[in-house]
């Protein structure tokens, strides 16, 4: 009988074991089942993935704004179906929320359609931004309304600006002189912004080239946002200086990108010259930069100087015009296309005293009727 028994027992466990194992192969085969499962999804995922890439540069290889118009909108699809799971969500579970999920729906497209917007001027923005580089200097001053974006003021070429500056009280009362030299103090004294900083750090580099008996075309002055990343072109017999003047705060750093576009620009000016001309990119800058920045300008030619502007330098031009001798305020129309320095008499002063006792007035149409 004990035999019957321990007989009984070894029976149990030996179909314990093999109904231990059926659980086990049908653990294993649904593990199998899933993984493979799993395997076909994310194959089916990479197939769409692939048929996305290939679409998106079938539409940039058509044109690259159609591309980055399909690629915006295939980012606010992707949007809009991340709010429509959370919306079949709320219809789906437990206890459904049928009008919480039609509000995420009606959301849903009216974010749509802001996200489709935000991401044209994103893009719209970068392409600014790689175009017009400059524009990343006065980015702070973009949005700020106190600030001017030019240090000219007025649309009228006859309009004389020093009216700008002073009252009409004093416009009648004082002298030209007089109240010309009080428009520039009131001129210097006006916040600018970066923009006007930045101008003027050319101007006072400007004057310096052309006191040195070089010939200067202010090129960012003129040019605008088209200077190809010539601020200023100075000449000198067979020499010729590229310029960038960068007057940025301390706190910025000058990069190797600058020099690199310093560099591109002067190779293609260069290559429009005489081979007797040597041309070469100079930066001036007021801030730290970069020892990656330094190592491309020594393998480039790109020379350096760190150099702080002075902001009372003479910088009233006295310009010689055949038997004319008038003089130009940094805020008249025609100063930034003036040359000093090309005929001789011609210098920069710091008084309109100083322009008027070397013989020098102001444009006739802004002498006014108390001119002596």
């Amino acid at each position: 009988m004990n035999g019957l028994y321990v007989l009984g027992g070894i029976v149990a466990v030996v179909m314990w074991f093999v109904s231990v194992g059926r659980g086990v192969k049908l653990i294993m085969k649904g593990k199998q089942q899933e993984i493979e499962h799993g395997k076909a999804l994310a194959l089916a995922e990479v197939d769409r993935e692939r048929a996305t890439v290939a679409q998106m540069r079938a539409e940039f290889d058509k044109s690259h704004v159609g591309g980055r118009r399909w690629l915006i909108g295939l980012i606010a699809e992707g949007v809009a179906a991340q709010d429509e799971k959370v919306a079949t969500y709320l219809e789906r579970k437990a206890r459904p929320a049928y009008k919480a999920a039609n509000e995420v729906r009606r959301i849903k497209g009216e974010k749509r359609t802001l996200v489709e917007r935000v991401k044209h001027f994103e893009y719209l923005l970068k392409t600014l931004y790689e175009d017009y580089p400059v524009l990343g200097d006065y980015e702070e001053d973009i949005l700020d309304d106190k600030a001017t974006l030019s240090l000219e003021i007025g649309d009228s070429p006859d309009a004389d600006m020093v009216a700008v500056f002073i009252s009409e009280e004093d416009y009648r009362r004082l002298k030209p002189a007089e109240r010309n030299q009080l428009a520039l103090e009131r001129w210097l004294d006006r916040r600018k912004s970066n923009v006007d900083i930045g101008r003027m750090y050319e101007r006072y580099i400007g004057a310096k080239y052309e006191t040195n008996g070089w010939i200067v075309d202010y090129h960012g002055a003129t040019k605008g946002l088209e200077d190809l990343g010539r601020d200023l072109v100075c000449i000198k017999g067979s020499e010729i200086r590229i310029v960038q003047a960068k007057y940025w705060a301390s706190h910025k750093t000058i990069h190797e990108k600058h020099i690199f576009q310093l560099y591109g620009t002067t190779f293609l000016y260069a290559k429009g010259q005489p081979n007797d001309k040597r041309v070469r990119g100079v930066l001036y800058c007021t801030t730290q930069v970069s020892p990656t920045a330094k190592e491309a300008a020594d393998a480039l030619g790109v020379e350096i100087v760190e150099r702080p502007m002075v902001k009372d330098y003479p910088m009233i031009k006295c310009n010689v015009n055949g038997k004319d001798k008038i003089y130009h305020l940094p805020f008249d129309q025609q100063y930034d296309r003036v040359r000093i320095g090309t005929v001789a008499g011609e210098c920069y002063v710091k008084t309109t005293a100083e322009a008027e006792h070397k013989g020098f007035r102001r444009a006739k149409r802004w002498i006014g009727a108390n001119s002596p």
